[in-house]
């Protein structure tokens, strides 16, 4: 995490950039429409000025230093350590590092955006771009990057082969093929879903599939969106299966991915609109994580950290509250979710913390991650655990208030108090008593005239 990488970068290590060839022109448009919703500007101008420094074969002495990008982007180490793990997590970069004896190197490996078809294709970029821009701006950039192809049905191919056109003869051929030696395949770039693993039990699934009319050779032929749907959105194996049964085309026994991810999204939003009232009890900013297990505040809130998705959690929490969703905060929830550090039970444990027990409207990259990378640290692997995790902080929090007051107080106490009291006017030296007016004389015989009356009245009265 940046918090860990801040330790070990500076502004004065050394980097080159391995790249075969710059972007093009149609690559760059893809990552503007494509990845910038996703990942941000920023990352975008990283990804753009290390396009420049790029060369197949760099000279690791004349390097660079970190310097001239964090000037040539206007970012603090922190931030540029944000995007370029940003650009780490979508595909777009592979760092390594080393030590020689001009002291610490980073080598960067730019790697080509995905864009048209292949990006639409990869099943967790498409739902992150769905959930980041919505159904309506995503099926315009569908038909941009994926227009119909044109129908040449009727048509018949009369293209000729080289061999007709160049007739060469076969012992020649075979002799220049002999002579070739063979070169390695290039990897083809992986889809991000199958850098991650997930708890999907797909022993259950398989035999729920058996009972469905949904074929289950069709359904694991796109395992991926099967996978990055469950991912996403927690969904368990029958609600993947009652999405199957309605995405299925019983004519032609063809699964459609495109309207099954458009299912799983509209009953995810379905979902959180009917439960958010009748779950917001636990999710209420007042309930504290602070007591002890045997609360039944506690033991509401585990009931539904275990049983909520991470992006089902913060969606429940953020209708409860009132506060806007951002897409920051979807990018923050997929993105742990997608690296695996952490279980889903532990994530919703610091959601909830961050903007139930403190109070906040949304969430801070920066304090989001770095617990994140503390708590996975430290072991955290149970909801109880990052609840006990929540306890210290608190706690902490409190000696160091109450520790801050004393010294407050201490220093008040070692003051010497000097009061300046007013003295009245009888007690001045320069006192001189005021002359008695005849209307004041006659007003003080009358008061004493009633005085001695009353005392009179009381005496015969007894």
């Amino acid at each position: 995490m940046v918090t860990e990488n801040l330790k070990n970068v500076s502004p004065k290590d050394g980097f080159v950039v391995v790249q075969e060839s710059g972007p093009s022109d149609k690559e760059l448009h893809g990552l503007l429409d494509l990845y910038v919703p996703i990942m941000g500007s920023n990352a975008y101008g990283l990804y753009v000025l290390l396009s420049r420094y790029g060369k197949p074969r760099p000279d690791l002495v004349k390097r660079s230093m970190n310097k001239e990008l964090l000037v040539g982007l206007s970012l603090g180490m922190r931030d540029f350590l944000e995007v370029r793990e940003k650009l780490e997590a979508l595909g777009l970069l592979r760092t390594f590092e080393k030590n020689d004896r001009l002291g610490k190197l980073s080598l960067y490996f730019i790697q080509r955006p995905l864009v048209g078809e292949n990006f639409f294709n990869d099943d967790l970029l498409s739902t992150l771009l769905l959930e980041t821009i919505g159904q309506g701006a995503f099926r315009k950039l569908q038909e941009k990057y994926c227009p119909p192809k044109f129908n040449i049905e009727g048509s018949t191919e009369v293209t000729k082969s080289f061999l007709d056109v160049f007739p060469i003869r076969q012992s020649a051929l075979m002799k220049s093929a002999a002579s070739k030696q063979v070169q390695p395949l290039e990897k083809k770039q992986q889809q991000l879903i199958d850098q991650n693993e997930t708890d999907l039990d797909v022993k259950f699934f398989r035999q729920l599939l058996e009972r469905s009319f949904v074929p289950e050779e069709e359904v694991f032929k796109n395992m991926d969106a099967v996978q990055t749907i469950h991912l996403l959105y927690g969904l368990d194996e029958m609600q993947l299966v009652r999405l199957l049964e309605e995405a299925i085309d019983i004519s032609s026994n063809k699964l459609n991915v495109k309207y099954f991810k458009m299912l799983a999204h509209n009953s995810f939003d379905y979902q959180m609109k009917t439960t958010s009232s009748a779950k917001g009890a636990a999710f209420s900013p007042q309930a504290e994580n602070t007591s002890t297990s045997s609360d039944p505040a506690d033991a509401q809130l585990l009931e539904f950290c275990r049983s909520l998705a991470p992006m089902e959690f913060l969606q429940a929490i953020k209708d409860e509250t009132g506060a806007l969703l951002t897409s920051s905060e979807k990018y923050m929830v997929s993105n742990l979710v997608q690296q695996q550090i952490l279980p889903n039970e532990v994530i919703n444990v610091l959601i909830h913390y961050i903007l139930s027990d403190r109070g906040n409207a949304s969430m801070n990259q920066n304090y989001f991650e770095t617990t994140a990378a503390t708590w996975s640290k430290n072991g955290v692997k149970t909801a109880e655990q990052a609840m006990s995790e929540v306890r210290k902080v608190v706690q902490e929090g409190a000696k160091k208030h109450q520790k801050y007051g004393n010294k407050k107080k201490n220093y008040r106490q070692g003051r010497a108090v000097v009061q300046k009291e007013q003295l009245p006017e009888w007690a001045q030296n320069d006192y001189k008593q005021p002359e008695t007016t005849k209307d004041q004389s006659s007003k003080k015989a009358d008061l004493q005239a009633q005085i001695k009356r009353r005392l009179a009245e009381i005496k015969n009265d007894n």
